[in-house]
């Protein structure tokens, strides 16, 4: 007797389509946007979230990694745009309004860009050190004032922390400590560029202390010179050290 083995075929993971509580966040978070030019006119109707413009999935489970949702610099608009107006383009490009809680349903969110936006008299929102899966957070220029919230500080698997403000762009955002820093022990790039530190006296001991970090920005930051010096210096992790 033969007998006859079939091969099974492999398994096909085929993605469903983003999941309805994570389409709901997206839609809740849009509802908090003043959108001028309607640059999420993708998002509703019945279509799949992960192809919604700003949006990317993971292509297997679908669940969202990245909201991609900057408005372009000046540099690089002129990049684009060899004539034109920027102050009248950001106007009618740049987010505004404000930050839905409902982001915190996006579990596996690794990726928040909403640089270059104009979020003008509001609070980097506290709940954002509650979205644990983030690896990039790129708040640059985005019109946010006051003070830092510590909370960042919960952000363990954070690698890039940019709240670098326009220089020209008054928002007003400061710290009293950077301890909350410390906790970061995954970062690898840091920006806090126009940043008023000066308040901050432990921001030396701070950067010493945080192991990954291999490129920091600190122009403009007003630096407190009475820092406490150093026991031990441990620079020598740094690729790129930018203090102006």
């Amino acid at each position: 007797m033969v007998l006859l083995v079939i091969p099974e075929e492999p398994l096909a993971f085929a993605s469903a389509g983003c999941t309805q509580s994570e389409r709901e966040a997206l839609l809740q978070f849009k509802l908090g946007l003043k959108d001028p030019s309607n640059r999420l006119s993708s998002w509703g109707g019945d279509g799949d979230c992960c192809g919604w413009s700003g949006v990317i999935c993971d292509n297997l489970t679908s669940h969202v990694l990245e909201l991609h949702l900057r408005t372009l610099s000046e540099k690089e608009y002129y990049a684009f745009n060899a004539t034109g107006d920027y102050d009248k383009f950001w106007e009618r490009s740049a987010f505004r309004g404000k930050i839905s809680k409902s982001l915190l349903n996006l579990k596996n969110l690794k990726h928040l860009d909403l640089s270059n936006n104009n979020f003008e008299g509001i609070r980097i929102p506290k709940f954002l050190g509650s979205m644990g899966s983030l690896r990039y957070l790129n708040l640059h220029g985005a019109g946010f004032g006051g003070m830092i919230p510590h909370q960042l500080g919960n952000l363990s698997n954070l690698q890039y922390l940019i709240l670098e403000k326009f220089t020209y762009y008054f928002e007003n955002k400061y710290v009293e400590s950077l301890h909350w820093l410390s906790s970061l022990t995954s970062l690898e790039f840091l920006d806090l560029s126009f940043v008023n530190l000066s308040k901050a006296l432990d921001w030396l001991d701070v950067m010493n202390k945080l192991p990954s970090l291999v490129e920091l920005h600190l122009s403009g930051s007003s630096l407190n010179h009475k820092a406490p010096p150093l026991p031990n210096v441990n620079f020598h992790h740094f690729l790129f050290l930018i203090c102006q």
